[in-house]
């Protein structure tokens, strides 16, 4: 079955696709992990729909569909920067699996989606990246917010080629013309199979073989098809046997015995054919002896440099120890040799003399059956403190060396075990928890079962304490500009354990965070030392309160947090709080502290973990990127720091 859009359904997609200019965009949804939803506005004010499933289809319909509530981080920005913009433009770039939206407001954006690889959406602005749906970084790419957005390399353009560039393509590959074609140009198996079939030519003639004659005749072939996609006003669903085989914009040679559906656009049939498509199935295990074979090459190698990395270690920081030992011996030896280079003399009847580097001042001396290096122009000390610092770098480079020894020994363990269960089973079925009216807020339940409120701005810190500090409550906040305000509806048995959970919470999710600071202070007081009214002559911003009294601080709280799974009134709920508060209720959980990954990577990862739309994990995240330093019941080894 056919898995994603080629170059020329994209040629095709993206004509079809210009009668959306001049569209605005309503809204836009996020209903699953790779699938995005553009409500627009068309210029006869109709509604359509336009689908990006991440890295494969790309279609419009005009029948709505149930989206979810709540919207995703991603979902909200892209509203935020984006909504009731208009559609000015839509180009494929080059030949390859990118379709680039134009849009106009007050502000000009590019909306980037990718339809290869695993794919990507990434909004742009005068060139910068203003935030792409997944962050990836490769050798000539850097795919993250705030960077310079660069396509990928391109592949060539049939369309612009002659036939002497065409065949110097053909000539550098070493396998046939079918394979050739598919990846050097992109085209994906089908339709390579079909140009040969329509030239007239072996697909399994190697391709370095093919003559000028034969390549230009390939070449206009493949520009007929890509003429022939590109002025297509139908699509197809192609049948085998009854099931949904492929979908093309025109009828192709190499199919003519298989049966067609015919549908009014390539959109309307992509359409159908995604409706069809079964539910992705485990796949059977199969064993890569070749790869297999090769990591554990790399098993014996690391290995190797693990044991020669710590006798390295080992023996400089022995040999430093060594210089402190015998101290006497090796002044009295550096003191000589100083002396004598100083003079001008030779350094060779100096007691264990082996060897002297003029140009660094090294002398290698053989003291006690112990050789040593010694730089004639610093102290004993410095000398000492080299070898240290020596074995420090080797013990760094251990760690490193464990770390992927372990990997691979893993990946080795996964190749070699035979899988638990063979039997394909469909996709496991995400649906959103039970909602609570408190997850407009910032929300946890502490250790001692109390529910504690956070805003997540300034109109919702104003609503919180106007409607929700009641007399008994305590109200809390991290002692520092730009940070939530914490209500604690205080319960009985609440204790000072759960106002120091309150504090450690509002100082987490302040600015604090993003700020990548260790540790910061929090202070809570009750109701009626809350108020907004400031002193005369002063001003309050809109979610800000004046404290009045005495405050009772937490200092020095760790930025950190946790993520679990939890129960709140039989209900299973993912809880973003305290650490203290996370292990007590959930036997799943990850730890985070500030730290360098994309936190839209780490909440998909924990989505698929928890088996809950991202928008639920995205809602409840801290406000920058992060590590994660500890986990439980959750097997997440590629995000750990």
């Amino acid at each position: 079955m056919k898995e994603a859009l080629s170059s020329f359904d994209v040629s095709c997609i993206v004509n079809d696709l210009q009668s959306l200019i001049g569209a605005r965009i309503d809204k836009i949804y996020h209903p699953k992990l790779d699938h995005l939803v553009f409500a627009l506005k068309t210029l006869s004010e109709g509604k359509e729909y336009m689908h990006f499933h991440v890295g494969k289809w790309l279609f419009t319909t005009k029948a709505p569909q149930e989206m979810p509530q709540q919207p995703s981080d991603f979902a909200m920005m892209l509203r935020k920067r984006i909504s009731n913009s208009r559609i000015v433009g839509i180009k494929q770039q080059g030949f390859d699996r990118i379709v680039v939206l134009s849009l106009e407001k007050d502000e000009k954006y590019d909306l980037v989606f990718e339809l290869f690889g695993d794919g990507n959406a990434i909004l742009v602005k005068d060139g910068t990246i203003v935030q792409p749906l997944s962050s990836h970084t490769w050798k000539d790419r850097d795919v993250r917010a705030k960077r310079v957005f660069l396509f990928p390399p391109p592949v060539p353009d049939p369309s612009s080629l002659t036939p002497e560039e065409f065949r110097a393509i053909l000539l550098s590959s070493d396998t046939d013309l079918v394979r050739t074609l598919a990846t050097r140009l992109n085209i994906g198996g089908r339709y390579s199979e079909e140009i040969c079939a329509r030239a007239g030519i072996d697909k399994g003639t190697k391709a370095n073989s093919i003559d000028l004659a034969s390549a230009g005749r390939i070449l206009e072939t493949t520009k007929a098809l890509k003429d022939e996609a590109v002025r297509s006003a139908r699509g197809f669903v192609v049948l085998k046997d009854g099931q949904a085989e492929d979908v093309v914009p025109f009828g192709l040679v190499t199919q003519k015995d298989l049966a067609h559906e015919e549908f009014p656009s390539l959109s309307a049939a992509i359409e159908s054919y995604v409706s069809r498509e079964p539910k992705p199935m485990k796949a059977e295990a199969k064993v890569d002896t070749k790869e297999i074979d090769k990591i554990r090459r790399k098993i014996a190698q690391q290995e190797s440099a693990l044991k020669k990395l710590d006798q390295e270690a080992a023996r400089a920081q022995e040999t430093g120890d060594s210089i402190f030992a015998n101290y006497g011996d090796i002044a009295r030896t550096l003191s000589a040799a100083k002396e004598r280079t100083v003079a001008g003399k030779e350094l060779g009847d100096i007691e264990g003399y082996v060897a002297f580097d003029k140009k660094s001042s090294t002398l290698s001396v053989k003291l006690g059956g112990k050789e040593y290096r010694l730089n004639l122009n610093v102290s004993i000390e410095t000398n000492a403190r080299r070898y240290y610092e020596e074995s420090k770098r080797s013990r760094k480079k251990l760690e490193g060396v464990k770390r992927a020894l372990e990997e691979a020994k893993e990946a080795l363990e996964k190749k070699t075990s035979p899988a638990e269960d063979s039997v394909a089973e469909p996709e496991l079925d995400v649906r959103p928890t039970k909602r609570f009216w408190f997850e407009r807020f910032r929300w946890f339940v502490s250790s001692e079962d109390t529910i504690v409120l956070g805003g997540k701005d300034a109109r919702s810190n104003d609503i919180l304490v106007k409607k929700h500090l009641e007399a008994g409550d305590r109200y809390a906040h991290a002692d520092m500009h730009g940070a939530p305000s914490i209500v604690v509806k205080m319960r009985a048995g609440a204790t000072e354990k759960t106002l120091h959970e309150a504090c450690e919470f509002a100082v987490a999710t302040s600015k604090a965070w993003n700020a990548k600071i260790g540790s910061a202070a929090g202070y809570w007081v009750l109701p009626e030392q809350v108020s907004k009214t400031p002193q005369s002559g002063e001003y309050l911003a809109k979610g800000a309160f004046v404290i009045r009294g005495r405050r009772n601080y937490s200092d020095k709280l760790d930025i950190k947090l946790g993520i679990g799974e939890i129960q709140f009134e039989n209900e299973r709920k993912v809880m973003c709080g305290p650490e203290r508060a996370v292990k007590k209720h959930s036997k799943r959980y990850v730890i985070i502290r500030p730290g360098e990954k994309d936190k839209n990577e780490i909440a998909k990862k924990l989505a698929e973990a928890f088996q809950v739309p991202i928008e639920e994990i995205q809602s409840i995240m801290p406000p920058g990127d992060v590590d994660i330093v500890e986990q439980a019941g959750l097997k997440l080894p590629e995000l750990t720091s």
